[in-house]
């Protein structure tokens, strides 16, 4: 019965993830009895920089046909920029909304928009090819990005024909003073699963594999990756990681289990 309920028992769970969305990942490995070991290697925020042109993007909402978010993040901090300016969420009411997955547009539901473009397979590709079958050329679109999200999606729907905006609304920045905690955890071999749920994560830790001793130290560890991507910058550095059905924390966790079982 205990193998049932606790399928993680015992096992150490490396998240690296920012802080801000590392709770519902931590609160799933609690619930399968993993022991979740948080190292928070990205910090997130708004994109101060460039305040001008979201608040002008913003204000002539009404110019755009389509919006698009590609991660729940954007969402977030767009909705900061909405309520700083007094921009009401009912201005979105005329948009077409698209969204990268399920996440991000059940994130989308706090600022009153509803998603009708949603790709099966949650990468910017197919999101691509999702709303070129919906939205005639020439559309204006308008993106909401993180700073250190791949630009294949902004390249292909311009190259589809489609005017876009693209507007970063958050920044990505790596986090290096957790470093030596993390050298420590690989060194002492207290680590069973690392997750990755992005390529800036994997950037980020291995900047820490100064070492050929951190990396020997690593040959039992599994690596969990939520997607293709991510996987494709963790082989660049010569590890192989393994991607859930779905990608999501949710089925991270779950194919963690089922390579137990």
């Amino acid at each position: 019965m205990e193998t049932v309920e606790s399928p993680l028992k015992g096992k150490r769970v490396l998240i690296t993830r920012a802080k801000q969305q590392a709770k519902e990942f931590v609160d799933r490995i609690e619930k399968a009895g993993g022991i979740p070991i948080t190292a928070p290697l990205l910090e997130i925020k708004a994109n101060n920089t460039n305040c001008q042109e979201i608040q002008g993007a913003l204000e002539n909402i009404k110019n755009y046909d389509c919006i698009v978010f590609t991660s729940a993040n954007g969402v977030t901090f767009f909705k900061e920029y909405l309520d700083l300016w007094r921009i009401p969420y009912s201005s979105l009411d005329h948009l077409i909304a698209a969204s990268v997955g399920r996440k991000t547009s059940k994130q989308m539901q706090t600022i009153g928009v509803t998603v009708s473009i949603i790709p099966e397979e949650y990468v910017a590709e197919k999101l691509t090819e999702s709303i070129s079958e919906h939205l005639p050329a020439k559309s204006r679109i308008l993106v909401i990005r993180g700073n250190l999200a791949r630009p294949a999606l902004v390249t292909g729907l311009k190259n589809c024909g489609y005017d876009v905006t693209d507007l970063v609304v958050y920044e990505t920045i790596h986090n290096l003073d957790e470093a030596e905690k993390l050298r420590n955890y690989v060194l002492q071999k207290q680590l069973d699963f690392i997750t990755f749920t992005s390529s800036s994560t994997v950037d980020s830790f291995m900047k820490i594999l100064n070492s050929e001793e951190l990396r020997e130290s690593l040959q039992n560890v599994t690596f969990i990756c939520i997607g293709p991507i991510t996987n494709k910058t963790l082989l660049e550095y010569g590890f192989k990681g393994f991607i859930p059905a779905s990608y999501t924390i949710e089925d991270m966790v779950k194919l963690m289990t089922e390579l137990i079982k």
